[in-house]
């Protein structure tokens, strides 16, 4: 699988714009990955974080609201001066279509401007191969579509593919899915671009975009199922590792605790706190393992299982961790890994490189 290299998801500070004219696709970037960072910025404090003159910044507002990319809130008044206006993104800007493959069933979402999602919808996969799965991920794309109205689907800003590093699946199948150009069919089928990338790295560069860590320069990102699967972000930068998964329980047992998560009585069901206890034990054991290079504040866990049980898995992780380490569930839920490809467009389209 040709994944995409690891994202740069953070714009470093005071990164430096430039005034050229011929800049000016960067400078919009930067200002768009400077408003993703924080909730509405005025245009002083926009040229104070890009270093960017402030006729540079009105003529870049300007544009940006002409495509309505961005949209101005209420001005602030009661200050010394004249009031100052806050400028956000506009969740109607753009869209992007995500979707995650796993060896069961195709999870899709739709999401805005601002990383909500505003439409779902799942593919199971009666077999596994490359046409079933060509099949389900074409005509999942053509479901989302149907979702929208024809002006948005003119804003979708392209399609987000997120692959496993490995299935849960024959070898032969595996490699011939995993070996299979999907980027070039869906981008001929749509007409959008499509960009792909594995899954954990997805969703966590989706948490320092939209998520918790979207202030954040260094953090571990933890996703929990069958494995947990780290990923360590250091000045902005996201690292694999050399092994980039940790076993928590065989396919079969994790299969039976998926569905256990899905009943109203998850937390009361003994393979679920098996499955808890492993993840609790596993995470202590990664955090004490990190601690003899690196040093990082946070510590982001996405799984997908319902509120209360990951609340149970954050408090319980707590306990079990040194002090000084904060323990935070994700923002996206249980459906992490498909907003987590969803974002790559948006990233890719509107935000500045600049690390």
């Amino acid at each position: 699988m040709r994944f995409a290299p690891p994202p740069t998801v953070r714009v470093a500070e005071h990164p430096g714009g430039m005034n050229q004219v011929l800049a000016r696709s960067f400078n919009e970037r930067l200002i768009m990955s400077l408003l993703l960072q924080h909730d509405g910025m005025t245009r002083l404090q926009l040229g104070q974080e890009s270093g960017l003159s402030a006729q540079t910044i009105s003529v870049i507002v300007r544009a940006l609201e002409r495509d309505n990319l961005v949209s101005k809130g209420a001005a602030v008044r009661g200050r010394i001066g004249p009031p100052t206006t806050p400028i956000s993104l506009n969740p109607n800007g753009a869209y992007s279509i995500g979707l995650h493959v796993d060896r069961h069933a195709i999870e899709a979402t739709i999401v805005d401007f601002v990383g909500a999602s505003v439409a779902q919808t799942q593919c199971n996969l009666t077999t596994f191969d490359v046409q079933t799965v060509r099949d389900a991920l074409t005509g999942t794309v053509d479901t989302l579509l149907g979702e929208l109205t024809g002006e948005q689907k003119s804003l979708v800003a392209g399609i987000g593919l997120a692959f496993p590093q490995r299935f849960d699946a024959e070898e032969e199948q595996e490699q011939a899915v995993l070996a299979y150009d999907f980027e070039k069919d869906l981008r001929a089928h749509s007409g959008l671009e499509v960009v792909i990338q594995d899954d954990v790295t997805a969703a966590a560069s989706a948490e320092t975009l939209y998520g918790q860590a979207k202030r954040m320069d260094d953090l571990l990102f933890c996703y929990a199922s069958k494995d947990l699967v780290p990923r360590l972000i250091l000045g902005g930068r996201i690292y694999t590792g050399s092994n980039p998964q940790i076993s928590i329980c065989d396919s079969q047992t994790w299969h039976q605790t998926a569905r256990s998560l899905e009943s109203d009585a998850a937390q009361d069901d003994l393979g679920v706190q098996r499955w808890i206890q492993q993840v609790v034990a596993k995470a202590a054991d990664l955090v004490q393992d990190l601690g003899t290079f690196a040093t990082v504040p946070e510590m982001i866990l996405s799984a997908p299982v319902p509120t209360d049980v990951m609340d149970e898995l954050v408090t319980r992780i707590r306990t079990e961790i040194p002090t000084g380490l904060s323990v935070t569930g994700s923002r996206f839920g249980p459906n992490a890994l498909a907003i987590g490809a969803a974002i790559m467009p948006i990233q890719t389209r509107f935000t500045a490189n600049t690390l």
